[in-house]
């Protein structure tokens, strides 16, 4: 689960996401990233870049996702730390 989705999708829509990406894939990002971890995502436990360092090694460490999913994920996952930061 994303806290704030709303808000977080509101925010995708308004930034020019790469090109191969679309709101909906990075929405979808997240909550694997949310259900692999096991917890809920919320600006407290994901809000700056260690956070998601963090998280990429669990992910990884897991081994249950290849590289370019996790590359995803990692991407995902800045996004929301910008919108947490205001950026």
């Amino acid at each position: 689960m994303i806290k704030y989705q709303t808000e977080f999708e509101g925010y995708l829509k308004t930034i020019k996401l790469h090109a191969n990406e679309n709101v909906g894939g990075v929405i979808k990002s997240l909550n694997s990233v949310s259900k692999h971890l096991g917890l809920n995502l919320s600006t407290k436990n994901l809000g700056s870049n260690e956070e998601i360092n963090n998280f990429v090694e669990q992910l990884t460490l897991a081994g249950k996702l290849p590289p370019k999913a996790i590359k995803q994920h990692k991407a995902a996952m800045q996004y929301y730390v910008n919108m947490a930061n205001g950026l």
